[in-house]
């Protein structure tokens, strides 16, 4: 969402010459880049240039948010003011500061723009709306809230950005309220497709089926699903609710349709197992773009259906499209799930992406080292996993390798590994520690894996999820009752529910293990569990 309004146009050029002139020249010819190489040598001139020039320099950048460019000559304008000694200035000229608060939330810093905001002595509805788009971009719902109650004067446009802010950050319900407040509370505010793309991003992360159904009706009575971009979110909530049939219902009241349209209701059905129906539907499309090959290649994969995938990737291939990570790491796991030739295919892909001179990111990478390691080549994994850069591994990168390992039974390899992150600086999550418990558990390294649980809960302060429990439980399970096993099953009682404790106690008598088990009771008896 943008702050409507057009930029305003820099003064009047009799006033400049110079420098300065030439400075006017570049923004008014729209050459952004030429006119921010000029700010260096305006501060070894010791020049300052004069807000208004300044404000149609941050206007004509956010004119082209997207820009490869954008976030160097953005950062780039800023110092200048900083250097040129403007800052303690800038707060006292709203149309400038206001520019800068996007600026500053567009570079993805917040704090700089709520300091701006907090020194502004006259911010106007214009400033508010900017730190409340801001917010609502970064997905901030807390300081959204606090700068909407502080408004003087709330616009309809206020109210859309709070509640993008509260659907995007975790608060839809809010969404939802604030909302029905608005057509309540403050009808003369009326309401645009703003408001229903906000409320519709909310109901997306509910995953409400009723609500879904309602604002449906809502929508046809108020004549907005004539809007295709409205009517493809609703047709994403319906998607995303598992609610194919009204998807395909709404797909047909839609009198518009554009590719993403299109690419929605064949992604809805291919991930509901309707592959039949997302062919058709995506055959029938009178245009194609990337994202509706991924939908079908993706529902093939993920439906067992690996030959058909490749296949489909290979009518795109002739159709002269380039594929995109997305196709490559699809296509890679149906290499994987191939019953014949896996490896040579999966080889070919590899190749291709060289060729093609794609950039292997992480994710390809990823896929790269399961596909080996699923077509039973484990040294062709390692040799990746070992030539990958150091930046590029993070911790999606050493779990593919660690799940590598454990799929080859290499449990104590999967340890070692673990171990070499930790000493190169990596942070692991859920995930890797999964990976690491169960290698102990396979491995029987008892002490070993109360430790790394410990670790995970301690330092990391990851809360263990049910297959860590259920790890834990299994390790133990079989473990002799020495004391380090039954002080942690003491220090452990509340991480574990009544399910847990039913396993060990089953594990424990399966083994024969009655010395835990009289342990395991003991515990259970203080903690008044039957």
């Amino acid at each position: 969402m943008r702050i409507p309004g057009e930029p305003p146009p820099p003064a009047s050029p009799r006033h400049y010459s110079g420098l300065l002139g030439a400075l006017h020249h570049c923004i008014s010819g729209g050459d952004a880049p030429a006119a921010v190489s000029l700010l260096p040598t305006l501060a070894r001139a010791g020049l300052r240039a004069p807000f208004p020039l300044l404000s149609s320099l941050a206007s004509l950048l956010l004119l082209r948010p997207a820009a490869p460019s954008f976030p160097s000559l953005a950062g780039r304008l800023l110092l200048y003011v900083r250097l040129a000694g403007l800052k303690r200035l800038v707060p006292h000229s709203t149309q400038l500061a206001d520019r800068l608060l996007s600026l500053h939330f567009l570079l993805g810093r917040p704090r700089d723009a709520r300091r701006l905001f907090a020194k502004m002595p006259r911010p106007s509805a214009h400033s508010y709306n900017a730190m409340l788009v801001g917010y609502a971009r970064l997905a901030l719902v807390a300081p959204a809230a606090e700068v909407f109650a502080a408004m003087p004067h709330r616009e309809l446009f206020s109210y859309n950005a709070v509640m993008l802010a509260l659907g995007r950050g975790g608060e839809e319900q809010g969404a939802v309220k604030l909302y029905s407040e608005l057509r309540n509370s403050y009808p003369s505010l009326g309401y645009n497709h703003h408001t229903f793309f906000a409320l519709l991003v909310a109901c997306a992360e509910l995953m409400d089926r009723e609500l879904a159904r309602q604002f449906h009706g809502h929508l046809m009575a108020l004549g907005f699903l004539s809007d295709v971009n409205i009517a493809s979110s609703l047709l994403d909530v319906y998607s995303k609710c598992g609610c194919v049939d009204d998807a395909r219902n709404l797909f047909e009241e839609i009198p518009i349709k554009d590719v993403h349209t299109w690419t929605t209701i064949v992604c809805a059905c291919a991930e509901d197992g309707q592959l039949a129906t997302a062919r058709q539907l995506f055959y029938q499309m009178p245009e194609k773009n990337i994202s509706s090959w991924n939908a079908l290649i993706e529902g093939y994969v993920c439906h067992g259906k690996p030959v058909e995938a490749l296949n489909m990737f290979q009518q795109l291939l002739m159709e002269g499209l380039l594929p995109d990570q997305l196709t490559f790491g699809s296509c890679l796991s149906a290499s994987a799930a191939m019953p014949m030739h896996s490896l040579k295919l999966g080889e070919q892909i590899h190749g291709m992406l060289l060729r093609s001179g794609f950039d292997l990111n992480v994710m390809i990478i990823s896929s790269l080292i399961d596909m080996y390691s699923k077509c039973g080549y484990l040294d062709g994994a390692k040799q990746l996993f070992k030539l990958t850069g150091r930046e590029r591994k993070g911790a999606m990168l050493w779990n593919s390798m660690m799940s590598a390992l454990c799929h080859h039974g290499h449990a104590k390899d999967v340890i070692g590994l673990f171990v070499q992150m930790i000493h190169e600086r990596q942070k692991p999550d859920a995930n890797t520690f999964l990976l690491v418990l169960t290698a102990c558990c396979r491995c029987s390294l008892v002490e070993e894996g109360i430790k790394f649980f410990d670790l995970m809960n301690e330092r990391y302060r990851i809360v263990p999820g049910q297959d860590h429990c259920l790890c834990m439980v299994d390790l133990v399970g079989h473990a002799s009752a020495d004391d380090k096993v039954g002080e942690w099953i003491k220090s452990s009682a509340f991480t574990f529910n009544k399910q847990f404790w039913e396993i060990l106690v089953r594990n424990c008598t399966i083994d024969g293990n009655r010395e835990l088990l009289n342990k395991v009771e003991e515990q259970l008896t203080e903690l008044d569990h039957p």
